[in-house]
């Protein structure tokens, strides 16, 4: 069976787990030691989430999760019996059928790495199946398809290599702003994070902090994050903008 009723607060029997605690709402999204939501499934015994780009594997033993991958192997989770966390299973049969859908997701995914995906360009099978997974409903499918599109309309997978490229404010694609609200509708606020990084892309620097703020007041645990980095690198842009201009004066002055 595949679905994504585990519900609960789950926190780490050991001090030293990277991850203090999991909370799963019943739902599909799962809280990470409060640094941001993720997405998750289980089948049968095994339950596998997505806390961003990376994936965590689990072993489900009662009220106990084993961890089973990177970041989380030698580590176990365990129920804690006595904190309320809130169920967001109002339509059982609505929730698997995401689940499905996130399974499916998996499933491509484990079948290449994401560089070797990314390579594949332009109306691939990878692309059309995240583009289906999206208007079925997976919002996850639709932040990875609105990248996928970034990155066609940055220049391919070459952009990701060219550190030297100026970046310049322009007007956003549409279709691409389109896609990412499509997983917002779907109650997704990891949806403004990458809004904001869609933003920021472009060079519209107070678009992508407004994006993160909003994010921030509705929920997106990942964009406070994001909107720090944002203000840090705009900080190092400008003292590097400083940086530069200061020898010219300084030559100018020499010449007078």
């Amino acid at each position: 069976k595949i679905s994504n009723e585990l519900h609960g607060y789950f926190k780490a029997s050991s001090d030293t787990a990277l991850y203090e605690y999991f909370s799963f709402d019943g739902n599909g999204t799962v809280d990470i030691t409060g640094m941001g939501n993720g997405y998750y499934f289980q089948k049968d015994d095994s339950l596998i989430v997505y806390p961003d780009k990376s994936i965590f594997k689990f072993i489900i033993k009662g009220d106990k999760l084993y961890g089973a991958s990177d970041w989380v192997d030698g580590y176990v989770w365990e129920k804690v019996q006595d904190t309320t966390v809130e169920s967001l299973r109002t339509d059982p049969g609505e929730s698997d059928r995401i689940a499905g859908l996130l399974y499916q997701y998996y499933n491509i995914k484990k079948g290449g790495n994401e560089l070797s995906l990314l390579f594949e360009g332009p109306d691939s099978t990878y692309e059309n199946i995240l583009k289906n997974l999206c208007d079925s409903g997976l919002s996850k499918a639709c932040l990875d398809y609105a990248g996928l599109k970034t990155l066609e309309d940055m220049g391919g997978v070459a952009a990701l290599f060219d550190s030297k490229k100026q970046v310049k404010k322009r007007a956003p694609n549409q279709e691409i702003v389109d896609i990412i609200y499509r997983a917002i509708d779907l109650g997704d606020t990891n949806g403004y994070e990458v809004l904001g990084g869609y933003y920021a892309a472009i060079g519209d620097i107070q678009a992508a902090r407004e994006s993160f703020e909003l994010g921030g007041e509705l929920g997106c645990g990942k964009c406070g994050m994001a909107l720090f980095s944002l203000e840090l690198g705009e900080e190092a842009r400008k003292l590097e903008a400083k940086n530069k201009t200061a020898p010219a004066k300084k030559s100018a002055a020499k010449r007078k």
